[in-house]
């Protein structure tokens, strides 16, 4: 998967760049380029953040579990698994209605349908509750300080990262 997104990525420097050439050094506009690039940006992104990113790896505000202790950082992993986990799951069906809707519009110039265009979001969205499923789990198990632990901050680091 890394590598299918670092492709992905490339390919979109790639497009841009072809469109930008063709557009100010040949003055002959690819107006494809915009669009491919967009939707391999957004696939990207939300496979990466889906499927890539480790939980240490995400944008989060961790001051105040950085802070606690493993009893502390275990309760808050439970708790924010938790609320995670239920809040994708009981919006998933909102998900999936919408992205399946979508099948009646298309894209404007390479006219594909915007369901498969916008599948990306079903496939974070149950990454997303798979993996707050996974982080609940692995506090409930007997080996649950291992898991802290590696979150633990390092003892070189400011409250500020």
């Amino acid at each position: 998967m890394e590598a299918l997104c670092t492709l992905a990525f490339v390919a979109i420097f790639g497009i841009s760049l072809l469109g930008i050439v063709m557009r100010y050094v040949f003055s002959m506009p690819l107006v494809w380029t915009d669009e491919l690039a967009m939707v391999l940006l957004l696939w990207v992104v939300l496979l990466t953040d889906g499927l890539l990113l480790s939980d240490r790896e995400q944008v989060r505000f961790d001051v105040v579990y950085d802070l606690c202790g493993p009893r502390g950082r275990r309760g808050i992993g439970l708790l924010a698994s938790l609320a995670i986990g239920v809040t994708f799951l009981v919006s998933l069906p909102t998900i999936y209605d919408y992205v399946a809707f979508l099948w009646r519009e298309r894209t404007s110039v390479l006219d594909w349908r915007l369901d498969a265009v916008f599948s990306c979001f079903v496939v974070y969205w149950v990454a997303v509750i798979v993996r707050a499923v996974i982080q609940f789990w692995q506090l409930l198990r007997p080996d649950w300080r291992e898991r802290v632990a590696d979150d633990a901050p390092e003892e070189n680091s400011n409250i500020l990262g």
